[in-house]
């Protein structure tokens, strides 16, 4: 019995310790997603505020499904290595310091 919980309580420890990390992506509207914006403008890239905020939340916590590639593609984001600049700069401006 103890095999079966040890694993479970652990499970759950570390899910209630990674919740917030999922907050750690500012939110669309507040100064710290507006200076997020500003760094990637900087540095050339314009994607509009939904697709940065998926990209910040790719590149900080992981874990969003999709396209989040052919989204930045479509927003001209390509060539090669493109993505992960695009992920460097969202690691720089939006992701906190841990």
């Amino acid at each position: 019995m103890r095999r079966v919980i040890a694993p479970l309580v652990a499970a759950v420890g570390t899910a209630i310790a990674l919740a917030s990390a999922a907050h750690a992506v500012p939110d669309q509207g507040t100064p710290a997603f507006n200076e997020y914006m500003q760094g990637l403008e900087r540095n050339g890239y314009h994607l509009n505020p939904d697709t940065a905020w998926r990209v910040a939340h790719q590149a900080c916590v992981g874990g969003i499904p999709g396209y989040i590639g052919l989204e930045m593609a479509a927003q001209g984001v390509i060539g090669p290595g493109a993505q992960e600049r695009v992920m460097d700069v969202a690691r720089k401006y939006a992701c906190p310091v841990q």
